[in-house]
């Protein structure tokens, strides 16, 4: 075996030499796999916000929507005492008394129309268009606690939006009488929109440290 002593100057200062470059490699790849966890992790977060935006909006839609459906419902029953509405819900008492509401019932109903092509739609697509995206929350569906029952939900989303979708298009293009396009009122046509879908959103936005403003309308059904 060769003494240590014995060998030459340049032999040590190469050994060195390979030590430090091998450190500064696995320094490197540390901070690029830092680098892609924390990228990731961004684009996690970014993907739940727009979820939760979309969320958001579309509870306000709906809130909206849902007040002038009260609205023409007390027009109704004053005008119209003889179509008064039944277990039918909101959609079919519009569509008795369609053929004889007042100017002013007509504008109305055709602005809660409106919303439902040009407000809850275009968010319903964007939602659909979300989740068609998605290979990070709809696979966690064996995961405990908040990320399971997000998946959960989230399946759950995606049955009700396929439902609603078919119903509009069978529904509002050609038949001006309607307005809504409910799943879950008393006509049960589908299922109904996920029940705290947007808590478990906070919940698990909160988990990523995200800065959620607080929901007022939290809980709210939407049909």
């Amino acid at each position: 075996m060769p003494d240590i002593n014995t060998l030459p100057e340049w032999f040590g200062a190469a050994v060195i030499g390979g030590v430090i470059a091998a450190l500064g490699y696995l320094a490197k790849l540390g901070v690029e796999a830092w680098e892609a966890w924390r990228h990731r992790r961004a684009e996690r977060l970014r993907q739940l916000l727009e979820l939760a935006s979309l969320l958001h909006a579309s509870y306000e839609a709906f809130h909206v929507q849902a007040q002038l459906v009260e609205r023409l419902e007390r027009m109704l029953s004053k005008t119209h005492p003889d179509v008064g509405p039944d277990q039918s819900g909101f959609e079919r008492h519009f569509t008795d008394a369609f053929d004889n509401f007042t100017p002013d019932e007509s504008d109305l109903h055709g602005f809660i129309r409106s919303m439902t092509k040009h407000s809850i739609r275009p968010l319903y697509q964007a939602m659909t268009e979300w989740l068609h995206a998605d290979f990070t929350y709809r696979t966690a569906r064996g995961a405990d606690g908040r990320r399971g029952r997000l998946a959960s939900k989230l399946n759950q989303l995606d049955t009700h939006l396929r439902l609603w979708h078919a119903k509009y298009e069978a529904w509002i293009p050609g038949h001006p009488q309607h307005a809504l396009v409910y799943l879950a009122d008393e006509e049960q046509h589908g299922v109904g929109f996920p029940r705290g879908l947007d808590q478990v959103v906070d919940e698990v936005l909160r988990e990523l440290d995200a800065r959620v403003a607080p929901n007022k309308r939290l809980h709210q059904t939407v049909e």
